[in-house]
């Protein structure tokens, strides 16, 4: 027997000498702890999802009418990002995704606004899709937001008051990040949390570990202190994910001159909200620019 095995089999025997009660408190500790270390991988799914796929897109594989492209982060990082243009579009909308799959995942919020006459950008944050990188910061994120915008407000050579810029879940983290320095006509949020450590706080088993979360994203706060933007929120009361009570309060924080809509839905959850509203959210956008 080696001295590696020899030292784990001296450690495994002194840890079972322990009593119940103290193996059972070092075993939580410890799986607080990877817990704790590992969030990044729990809190962004698709990123580690993504880690097979290939940097190249064959053209041929994109949805009719989409351009990909990538934009450049001041920090080097490159974000895959679908451009679907409309002719003659006065408005520009900027989609900013959930945490469970990537830009071709949410494609139908692209298609929603290209109904609605919108040109519509989609993108991957880091470490998402073919993007590079991985979503380790906070601030990281919210610089992915803010290469994309500026990059749209450059190729279409909009105002910002022209942008409809649009969170879903964790997504309206960076979004409302990017709607306080942007000041868009509009921003649109798809069953938002008010902070992340309070959509942490209401999960089970490791909610109580909230006080640790590596991001705030603090949502409320930001919608706070919007201007002239325009706020839409839309939550469904059946969400196990984002408690309802978190979009209300969102939309309920607006201090802004513009207009605010909130959008319930009785029936609706987490993962099923925007087919039951998007006629809704689709009117209320449209007062925004009245």
């Amino acid at each position: 027997m080696n001295s590696d095995s020899s030292h784990l089999e001296r450690v495994n025997t002194r840890f079972l000498s322990l009593p119940f009660w103290l193996r059972l408190i070092v075993a939580a500790t410890v799986i607080a702890i990877v817990v704790v270390l590992t969030q990044s991988i729990q809190i962004f799914p698709g990123a580690l999802m993504s880690i097979s796929n290939d940097s190249w897109r064959e053209p041929h594989t994109l949805p009719e009418g989409v351009e990909s492209f990538f934009v450049e982060t001041v920090d080097g990082q490159a974000l895959e990002t679908w451009r679907l243009r409309v002719d003659g579009a006065a408005k520009v909308a900027v989609i900013f995704h959930g945490n469970a799959g990537d830009v071709e995942n949410f494609f139908g919020y692209q298609v929603f606004f290209h109904e609605m006459g919108y040109t519509s950008y989609g993108f991957d944050y880091r470490g998402y899709g073919k993007s590079s990188g991985w979503p380790f910061t906070e601030s990281g994120l919210n610089e992915d937001g803010r290469a994309v915008v500026k990059h749209v407000l450059d190729k279409e050579g909009v105002a910002s008051k022209d942008l409809v810029l649009v969170g879903i879940s964790i997504g309206g983290g960076p979004a409302a990040s990017a709607a306080v320095e942007f000041r868009p006509g509009a921003l649109v949020l798809f069953s938002p949390f008010t902070s992340l450590p309070d959509a942490v706080k209401n999960t089970p088993l490791f909610g109580f570990l909230y006080p640790l979360s590596f991001y705030d994203f603090p949502v409320r706060s930001d919608v706070s202190m919007l201007g002239n933007t325009c706020l839409v929120v839309a939550h469904g009361k059946q969400d196990r994910i984002i408690p309802f009570e978190q979009g209300r309060l969102v939309s309920e924080s607006y201090r802004g001159a513009g207009r605010s809509f909130f959008v319930p839905s009785e029936d609706a959850g987490h993962n099923d909200l925007f087919v039951r509203v998007y006629s809704a959210v689709s009117g209320a956008i449209g007062k925004c620019f009245e």
